[in-house]
């Protein structure tokens, strides 16, 4: 159950922003993002009994941060963050107390969905993903004129 509330925040949300040095390369940033909404991505296959399993869903979401767009760089770190927050949360608490404790963080979501909405907005729009899809995929191929 937890996993797909967690499929559907990630769906939602993936981002994890930090300032780049140089331009950033949106097709590289697109491909990132499909490799993490796959169905075979860590992000869609933790257990919380299984904390490697949870590392793993966290390190892609890192890896995806690294080099946001500049147009998405602060929404992808306000979501990465709380995405991580929460998941660390989750993994370190009992299964009995995983509702509660994803319960607690429903306003911290409110609040961000202004951020979640322009990681979602960004990867329909510029990287094709179809986020409705029982497993996000790209609902067309990556346009080859993302530099232009």
């Amino acid at each position: 159950m937890f996993k797909y509330i967690f499929s559907a925040l990630f769906v939602i949300s993936i981002t994890f922003g930090c300032s780049s040095n140089g331009p950033v390369d949106p097709l590289v940033f697109c491909e990132k993002f499909i490799a993490i909404a796959g169905p075979d991505a860590p992000l869609n296959n933790y257990e919380f009994n299984n904390p490697t399993s949870v590392d793993q869903a966290i390190q892609d979401l890192e890896q995806l941060a690294k080099e946001p767009p500049d147009q998405i760089a602060g929404s992808t770190k306000i979501v990465v963050d709380l995405y991580k927050e929460i998941l660390e949360a989750l993994v370190s608490s009992s299964p009995d107390d995983r509702p509660t404790v994803l319960l607690q963080f429903q306003a911290k979501i409110n609040e961000q969905l202004i951020a979640i909405e322009e990681l979602e907005n960004y990867g329909q729009s510029i990287c094709g993903i179809n986020f409705e899809a029982e497993s996000p995929t790209p609902a067309t191929e990556i346009p080859l004129d993302l530099n232009d």
